[in-house]
């Protein structure tokens, strides 16, 4: 079990599972810089040997705690390439548990195919729909049929309030190495949003931090599934959460405010839809690869090229939360057979988005 700098300000800490490798590195990327500004990377990539990103920071404190700790299936959904569920499942399985995985479509990348080829190698229970809207429908055929055996439900993203306190940590750790002087202090973060418990976790752990900073979160979905609105919702759980586990502090908007935390949402990079590849996108995961960085086409290539496209203070840092590490070794010989028909049909069907393909609707 990892014992977390916010640990000290908690009467009540959460257990923890301690899967990350923390703290992850802070790196400069001089080839990055532009209008004379200093660009720095949160190498969050970095954060565990079997599958790092930002997920696990979440998820070594969701399966070590209620109502997650115990049940052998937890059911989750998204995207047929989520990053959430890949995560998920090759953590489950360290457990000797199991994903049922509710998916809907997405545009088809190189990315997306390796994360559904993971999560059908790994066994994971299947149920599909083409569009996001038909997911209600789905939920409820899948209880109806599942009831005795759907375990417990886990939200999109991970984005539960006691998650958000691996983010609060997140901040804090940023903190310490600012205050070690292993970078300086950033005028800017850029982080990439989709369901916002990240985002709110980093900015409250931030402000705990004493980091004055703006935090500029670049969505990959459409308006209507993450704004302001649901990061302000954000924010109030997490703190809330650690309110209840002691934590001595104001009320979230005057705690931000006190520390100098600003934060905004841009939704300039989404694309055609979620999941689609943009050019800018396409053009910056190329640079970056040049010098070791690895970003995936439906969130952190987005961030980064807003970065890439602004005039931001700095110094400016870069959270880099995909997981960059090399699955192969997880994909199984036809693994397609394990999905289900109507899946594996619409898969074989469907051209694989490369590197020089225009951005398609999903």
């Amino acid at each position: 079990m990892r014992i977390h700098p916010l640990n000290s300000r908690l009467t009540t800490p959460p257990r923890c599972l301690g899967l990350a490798a923390l703290p992850t590195p802070v790196e400069r990327a001089a080839w990055w810089d532009a209008q004379g500004r200093e660009v720095w990377i949160k190498r969050d990539d970095l954060s565990s040997p079997l599958y790092g990103g930002g997920k696990v920071r979440k998820l070594e404190l969701l399966l070590a705690n209620a109502p997650y700790d115990r049940v052998e299936t937890i059911t989750s959904s998204g995207g047929i390439g989520s990053n959430h569920l890949v995560a998920l499942a090759l953590y489950l399985r360290t457990l000797n548990r199991r994903l049922h995985a509710i998916v809907f479509d997405q545009p088809v990348t190189e990315h997306v195919r390796t994360n559904l080829a993971v999560l059908a190698s790994l066994d994971a229970s299947f149920w599909y729909v083409k569009r996001r809207w038909e997911l209600p429908i789905l939920w409820g055929a899948y209880y109806a049929m599942r009831r005795r055996e759907h375990g417990v439900y886990m939200t999109p993203g991970a984005s539960t309030p006691l998650a958000g306190l691996g983010f609060v940590n997140a901040g804090l750790e940023l903190a310490a190495q600012i205050d070690a002087g292993e970078m300086p202090s950033p005028k800017t973060i850029l982080i990439t949003g989709g369901t916002g418990g990240a985002s709110a976790g980093l900015a409250i752990g931030l402000a705990l931090g004493g980091v004055s900073t703006h935090l500029r979160i670049i969505s990959a979905v459409e308006p209507a599934m993450f704004n302001a609105g649901w990061l302000h919702m954000r924010l109030r759980e997490t703190h809330a959460e650690l309110t209840r586990r002691g934590l001595d502090a104001p009320p979230v908007g005057t705690l931000l405010a006190d520390a100098g935390v600003r934060w905004s949402t841009d939704h300039t990079q989404v694309g055609a839809s979620y999941g689609s590849p943009t050019d800018e996108g396409r053009q910056i995961q190329r640079r970056a690869a040049e010098h070791g960085l690895h970003l995936d086409p439906t969130y952190t290539a987005k961030c980064a090229a807003a970065l890439s496209r602004w005039e931001l203070p700095g110094p400016v840092l870069f959270w880099n939360t995909h997981a960059s590490n090399d699955l192969s070794e997880h994909i199984v010989p036809n693994w397609e057979a394990r999905l289900p028909d109507r899946l594996r049909r619409h898969l074989a069907a469907t051209p694989v988005l490369g590197e020089s393909a225009a951005p398609t609707p999903a």
